[in-house]
């Protein structure tokens, strides 16, 4: 991937010395990069330097083709589907746990231990300076 001058340089000439490559080149009067020697900088910086010392932030910019717009796109389209299923089923699994009915089991283990804090419950209201553990 390479990157590419915008309409929004201003000129400065800061990405001239901070390039990597030495892809960018001027006339005197306007700046561009050159496709051949641009390698996004790659293997020096985990980001471009024209983009990263430009005072606007947007006069170099990585240059995209119209099928990686397509991609990022499908991408992005892809990442709302992926969330609409992941909610999907998780709503599913909600609502079958939900309808699920308790089984004897844990009905008898809360039922035991509801006794059991019930009895400690009335053993202190008796006794306040009774300990709390049986």
């Amino acid at each position: 991937m390479t990157c590419t001058i915008t309409s929004h340089c201003i000129g400065c000439q800061r990405c001239l010395s901070e390039c990597p490559t030495g892809a960018i080149a001027t006339n005197g009067t306007q700046l561009w990069i050159d496709p051949d020697r641009c390698n996004h900088c790659e293997g020096h910086f985990s980001v471009p330097q024209c983009w990263s010392v430009c005072p606007t932030n947007e006069g170099c910019q990585p240059y995209i083709t119209e099928a990686v717009a397509v991609a990022i796109h499908q991408a992005q389209t892809n990442s709302v589907d992926y969330w609409e299923r992941w909610f999907s089923q998780y709503n599913r699994i909600i609502t079958r746990l939900k309808a699920k009915r308790e089984s004897d089991y844990w009905r008898h283990w809360f039922d035991s231990y509801t006794h059991s804090l019930e009895h400690l419950k009335a053993t202190y209201a008796r006794r306040p300076d009774a300990a709390l553990v049986p």
